[in-house]
């Protein structure tokens, strides 16, 4: 046994000898004269041999294989990156909208908070320095003295309060107050249409038909009427000019004179009969009309000024 296998290892060495030895000439296979392969004959490479000229491409070609993979997998490293770079770019984007909106949310929510605010606290004196009810003009002069507070409600003056009895003015044997009853009219009387509704008019007094006869009423918003009696009085308010008549207020327009309500901050020197005296918190003011009017001194006489409720 071990001379046999002895002897087929001789032989197997001899056939390699055949493909790979020799020191021959001009051999292409490893060991052969001339190849570029180590211990080669001639050729180029180290120890090699005769002027043989061994391919290389079959030896280098795994190293350039992994030379362009290499470029590849840096390409995708680039377009990694880009993509990450493009991610950092869009994400301060992302960051910056959702602050802008968080701004502007906080904005007009701190906006609405202090408009509602202003709304629900409208009777508040204001950074101006004076307090001026929604829907006056400019010309109308804000309140700066702080407002009587009773029941919930704001009573604003320009004057200060300064009592004095209520004694019901006396306009005339033609004036009446409200509920006077009249059998018959007087022939004078002008008839008024207030929409739809009719009234007599007769020296400064409104009546309406009622039980057979005429009630005095209070002056109709809107009523025009062509004089005024004797006795009434030019009020200014702001730059605006109103005319007084025993507790009515008008305007004139296109020569005739309209009934208005009363302008707050009017100041009045007389009351007719039928003011009610009402007590708000430590103050003593007049209604008539549905009117608030404080009792005030200007310059010393005793005077009445229109009050601002809110």
């Amino acid at each position: 046994m071990l001379i046999t296998l002895l002897a087929s290892a001789q032989s197997s060495m001899a056939q390699r000898g055949e493909h790979h030895g020799g020191g021959g000439g001009g051999g292409e296979h490893s060991m052969g004269g001339g190849g570029q392969h180590p211990m080669g004959g001639g050729g180029q490479h180290p120890m090699g041999g005769g002027g043989g000229s061994h391919p290389q491409m079959q030896h280098s070609q795994p190293m350039q294989h992994q030379a362009m993979q290499r470029p590849a997998m840096q390409h995708s490293q680039i377009q990694r990156s880009t993509v990450q770079h493009t991610t950092m770019q869009n994400r301060p984007a992302m960051q910056r909208s959702a602050t802008q909106a968080h701004v502007q949310h906080s904005f007009s929510g701190a906006h609405n908070s202090v408009a509602n605010h202003a709304v629900a606290n409208r009777t508040a004196v204001n950074r101006s320095g004076g307090f001026r009810p929604q829907g006056w003009s400019a010309n109308r002069r804000a309140y700066t003295r702080p407002p009587v507070v009773y029941g919930g409600r704001r009573f604003y003056t320009y004057h200060n309060y300064a009592y004095h009895p209520y004694r019901p003015h006396f306009y005339g044997e033609y004036w009446h107050p409200f509920g006077f009853f009249l059998s018959t009219m007087f022939a004078a009387a002008i008839v008024i249409d207030v929409e739809n509704q009719p009234y007599r008019y007769y020296d400064g007094v409104f009546y309406e038909p009622y039980n057979g006869g005429y009630q005095v009423v209070a002056a109709p918003y809107g009523a025009y009427v062509p004089s005024l009696p004797p006795g009434f009085s030019p009020v200014t308010v702001g730059y605006d000019t109103y005319y007084y008549y025993a507790g009515t207020f008008y305007i004139l327009n296109y020569g005739r004179y309209e009934v208005v309500q009363a302008p707050a901050g009017a100041v009045v020197y007389t009351l007719p009969e039928g003011a009610t005296t009402v007590q708000i918190g430590d103050y003593t003011y007049l209604q008539y009309n549905g009117v608030y009017y404080q009792p005030i001194q200007v310059n010393g006489t005793d005077a009445y000024e229109v009050a601002e409720v809110q």
